[in-house]
């Protein structure tokens, strides 16, 4: 191997671990904005869902008819 092939070499390492930090970056990016996204969903579905209230008589909502 000459000079120039191991600058050669070396350069396409660099640029190689250059390239991967930076896919690394938009991977991690994508994730925190979809685990954003995915909370601001769950939050706003926590707040627009109906409280459901205890019935004053036990029996009511305990059996379902099933024959048609």
């Amino acid at each position: 191997m000459d000079v120039s092939s191991i600058a050669s070499y070396a350069s396409l390492q660099s640029q190689g671990q250059v390239r991967e930090q930076v896919q690394l970056s938009v991977l991690k990016t994508a994730q925190d904005m979809a685990s954003q996204g995915a909370m601001q969903l769950l939050d706003s579905v926590a707040q627009t869902a109906p409280v459901s209230t205890a019935s004053s008589n036990p029996n009511v909502g305990n059996n379902i008819d099933v024959r048609a």
